[in-house]
């Protein structure tokens, strides 16, 4: 994903899917503490911050998390101080010192609930897609057992494609275990990231082309508009025009 403003991607009321990976690529989630500890960090503050999170995965370099937003500034401040008190706490558990979260964190909005559907299933798939190869049943650190077998989980809001899977809960469950186990099976042809275009950039929206390409156009137009403001203005500071 090109580094633009996130005020330019993420608007009110919109539905993300938010990364990040651990500075270096280090392995610095794969502890039972650390995973415990973002999770209930992200338990903390998600109502303070007006948050819902319809899925998420954390490994054990990486996370995923998938929810909609009151606004793009408390998306902003959530991530803030999660991130903050995340690396603080990591810090001294490690003994190390130095930044956690590399770089700035990955915001991609999603445009409808098939879109969001797919990015469910993709988080949930992440361990399977490990050398590993771990079952999602078998792994603790993500909703797959919500979605799969009704495991309370406070973290999580259903999203509304979820509720129509089936009349009861156990319809819905037996529906989800059978569209993430069709994935698996044919994993080796349908592999494939909601979030990255073919050349491996990430991507700024996921949802329909011709939504995604609008949009695109509109962040571009924004960007440049806001390049030439910048160059005017800096141009008439320095004396030139």
């Amino acid at each position: 994903m090109a580094n633009y403003p996130r005020s330019l991607i993420v608007y009110d009321g919109s539905i993300f899917h938010v990364t990040w990976q651990c500075h270096n690529e280090d392995w610095l989630l794969s502890t039972h503490f650390a995973k415990k500890l973002y999770y209930e960090l992200l338990l903390k503050y998600k109502c303070a911050y007006r948050m819902r999170f319809f899925s998420y995965c954390l490994m054990d370099n990486h996370i995923h998390l998938t929810g909609q937003c009151e606004s793009q500034i408390m998306l902003s401040r959530f991530f803030k101080v999660v991130n903050s008190c995340f690396a603080k706490s990591i810090n001294k558990f490690l003994k190390r010192k130095g930044q956690v979260v590399m770089d700035r964190y990955k915001s991609p909005v999603i445009e409808t609930d098939e879109d969001l559907m797919s990015v469910i299933t993709y988080n949930d798939l992440n361990p399977y897609r490990t050398i590993r190869k771990t079952h999602p049943k078998n792994y603790e650190w993500s909703s797959y057992a919500h979605y799969a077998y009704g495991k309370q989980d406070p973290l999580l809001t259903e999203p509304e494609f979820y509720i129509t899977l089936g009349n009861t809960a156990k319809e819905r469950q037996k529906k989800y275990r059978y569209m993430t186990n069709e994935i698996i099976k044919d994993d080796h042809r349908t592999h494939k990231c909601p979030y990255r275009k073919k050349d491996n950039r990430l991507m700024c929206f996921i949802g329909n082309p011709l939504w995604v390409k609008e949009r695109y156009e509109k962040l571009i137009d924004v960007t440049q508009d806001k390049r030439r403001e910048w160059l005017k203005q800096y141009s008439r500071e320095m004396g030139y025009g």
